[in-house]
């Protein structure tokens, strides 16, 4: 196959791996309430197990830059795939909370970690270099279809078969779909063992040059506050809707048309971030988000069920956008044959980002009895990336 051919390819694949990854990922809202009633554990105690996830997912990162730089996505993805299928079928049998933080949180974490949005992205922007964020948009579509898809399902298996049972069809679709198809995967061969060609400003940013630069740490800082916002919301809004007298099986429709929204809102992000800008599109997104959150406080506050509409309409436009728009940045900053490496390190923050806020809407709610304070935090959190985003400026040149 020729590179022109492969080039479309190799985002389709990279779409596939992102909706069966983050498909299963968002699932785990369906699960939390029974994983609270089967174990009689906390809100706070069970979202540890999906914060243990969330945490791998971006401790993993320079690791998984490292290796996608070396090794290449083929070898990565085939590997991922396999330990987190093998992650689920022991968690399936777990006894204990504990056994089920060891191999779900631990084991399949460190898996679904390899299959993420962060080295998909990557292999999106260095096929595209002049279209990153189109191309980034397109990669990521799969995020969104693969919660539309895993998360109904997810309802339907737990209903019908239980949670340890849905574990095991994860399983079991992880290996049947990722392994055959990402034997096809491929970075572009000037990337390949060779210094590819410089990003803006001239040169090839190697990691300890990248990190220097204050471009590096705002962006690590944006990661860090949007992974605290949108995986506190993905987990407990579920629970949130059911707590307000949404019914489980309505619940988990809108969750999951949520993810069908924001496929119209990653390509629009993607669309924007190369026309109006990435901080004004960040600037966008994060306040359509907002307003989404606050329809979920209208819906605690009159009972109206058409509240939640709001929610799935302004929130979904907004998932997804953060990955896409600081891709795009950092590949507009340091692109080059380390470009896999350097953002892992920046997607390093989204770790305890997420790890944060999963939990914190747990314990939030054991403490005050209401999601609503949870909701407040991250209001705050996407007004803090959005601060973040706007400092994320080109080092200035030195004259000679």
């Amino acid at each position: 196959m020729n590179a022109a051919a492969r080039g479309p390819w190799s985002v389709a694949i990279a779409a596939l791996t992102m909706a069966v990854q983050n498909g299963i990922v968002m699932a785990f809202a369906v699960l939390y309430l029974p994983l609270i009633q089967d174990f009689r554990a906390s809100r706070a105690e069970v979202a540890i197990v999906q914060s243990a996830v969330l945490l791998l997912g971006g401790f993993g990162g320079p690791a998984i830059g490292y290796a996608l730089d070396r090794a290449g996505p083929r070898r990565l993805f085939q590997g991922g795939t396999l330990l987190a299928a093998l992650g689920l079928f022991l968690a399936s049998g777990a006894g204990s909370l504990p056994v089920l933080l060891l191999t779900y949180g631990i084991l399949t974490g460190l898996g679904l970690s390899a299959l993420g949005s962060q080295p998909n992205m990557v292999v999106a922007a260095l096929w595209y270099p002049g279209a990153r964020g189109k191309a980034i948009a397109v990669a990521d579509l799969g995020t969104g279809f693969g919660a539309f898809v895993f998360i109904p399902l997810a309802q339907a298996v737990v209903a019908g078969y239980g949670w340890r049972t849905t574990l095991t069809l994860w399983a079991v679709l992880l290996v049947a779909i990722l392994i055959p198809t990402n034997a096809f995967q491929r970075l572009p061969t000037s990337t390949l063992g060779s210094k590819a060609a410089p990003a803006t400003g001239g040169r090839e940013a190697g990691l300890k040059r990248a990190a220097r630069t204050s471009a590096f740490w705002w962006l690590v800082a944006v990661r860090f506050f949007s992974a605290m916002a949108f995986p506190l919301m993905n987990v407990h809004m579920l629970a949130f809707a059911v707590g307000v007298g949404i019914s489980p099986a309505a619940a988990a429709t809108a969750l999951g048309t949520v993810s069908l929204v924001s496929l119209a809102g990653r390509l629009l992000t993607g669309w924007l971030a190369d026309r109006l800008g990435r901080a004004p599109t960040l600037t966008l997104t994060y306040t359509s988000a907002a307003v989404g959150i606050g329809n979920l406080g209208l819906l605690a506050w009159t009972g109206w069920p058409g509240w939640l509409a709001g929610y799935v309409l302004f929130y979904g436009l907004a998932q997804g956008s953060s990955g896409i728009v600081t891709a795009a940045r950092a590949a507009d900053m340091f692109a080059g044959a380390s470009f896999g490496t350097i953002y892992g390190w920046i997607v390093l923050a989204t770790g305890p980002g997420e790890a944060i806020g999963a939990w914190a809407g747990g314990a939030i709610f054991d403490l005050t009895g209401s999601y609503l304070w949870a909701f407040g935090f991250v209001v705050v959190a996407l007004l803090a990336g959005i601060a973040a985003i706007w400092q994320v400026r080109q080092p200035a040149r030195r004259s000679t």
